[in-house]
């Protein structure tokens, strides 16, 4: 393939999945193009909505950050019948789905995450509290995509108010929701590139944070753990550092804002978008840290 130019379209995230943060996802995504420009590359970036019509057979690559269903079965389609790189895959984005992403957690070995259940939604389902202790309360989630409003994620103090927000999830025609032990702790956002490429931290709330001590490469094993339970390469996601300097992910998404890092992630991924569409590694296979994607 060598210096000839190949051609990337970036797809934009719906604005129902972007709460508070439209802009924000809009910049890294146009950033990423914009340093796959002077590598080479033909970029352009479209809205959600016009994916649904467009034509993409001339495009060697493409870049979603979109979410709903219907667009991702789309993309799926495509990934099966043509050679158009999807970074990251279809596949990998439902894997994002709470419900999913769960079930993944779980059946990777070394992988440190809360106690959590997933529930349908029916009264009958949530009779009974879950198996498990959680003195210090419960985060409700919904069970499909990521936060989509303030009431996706809520905290209950104990097991009885738990139902409220079940039925309120279910008033959305919302069908499953977990139940996830609240630990205590300093909040975390971490976001990677790679595996092993490239790895950033920082507080959600620095003001508030206790900056507990933990080990900085603990950390970033147990986020590329979650990254690889779930097949992303382009990552970020929430952890929990306890005052014992144990880490819990919390969450793992596709495609992030990267907001307070934009300028390097998006050298970073365009690095790795470039690599890909080259067919050659940035790194070597042995060189990620243990549960890297292989």
């Amino acid at each position: 393939m060598g210096s000839a130019a190949m051609k990337t379209l970036g797809i934009l995230r719906e604005t129902q999945n972007s709460p508070n943060r439209e802009s924000d996802d809009a910049l890294i995504l146009k950033a990423v193009m914009d340093q796959l420009s002077i590598l080479k590359t033909e970029t352009a970036v479209i809205a959600p909505e016009e994916f649904d019509l467009a034509d993409v057979s001339a495009y060697d690559m493409i870049v979603p950050m979109c979410e709903t269903y219907p667009r991702l079965m789309r993309l799926r389609k495509i990934e099966a019948e043509t050679g158009i790189i999807v970074v990251n895959p279809s596949d990998s984005v439902l894997g994002c789905y709470r419900a999913r992403m769960l079930a993944s957690f779980a059946a990777t070995p070394g992988l440190s995450y809360p106690p959590t259940e997933v529930r349908r939604t029916t009264a009958d389902a949530n009779a009974k509290a879950p198996g498990f202790e959680a003195e210090g309360g419960y985060w409700v989630k919904r069970g499909d995509v990521h936060n989509t409003c303030a009431y996706d994620v809520v905290f209950s103090r104990d097991w009885r108010g738990v139902d409220a927000i079940r039925r309120e999830f279910a008033s959305r025609e919302i069908r499953e929701m977990a139940v996830q032990r609240h630990v205590d702790g300093d909040l975390i956002k971490f976001y990677g590139v790679g595996p092993g490429q490239w790895f950033t931290w920082f507080y959600h709330d620095p003001s508030s944070a206790r900056r507990e001590p933990f080990e900085l490469e603990d950390l970033a094993e147990q986020a590329e753990l979650a990254a690889a339970a779930v097949k992303v390469e382009v990552f970020g996601g929430d952890a929990i550092v306890t005052n014992e300097g144990r880490i819990f992910v919390i969450d793992i998404n596709s495609w992030p804002s990267f907001a307070r890092v934009r300028a390097e992630a998006s050298i970073q991924i365009a690095r790795l978008l470039r690599a890909r569409l080259r067919r050659i590694p940035v790194f070597e296979k042995g060189s990620p840290r243990r549960g890297g994607i292989r």
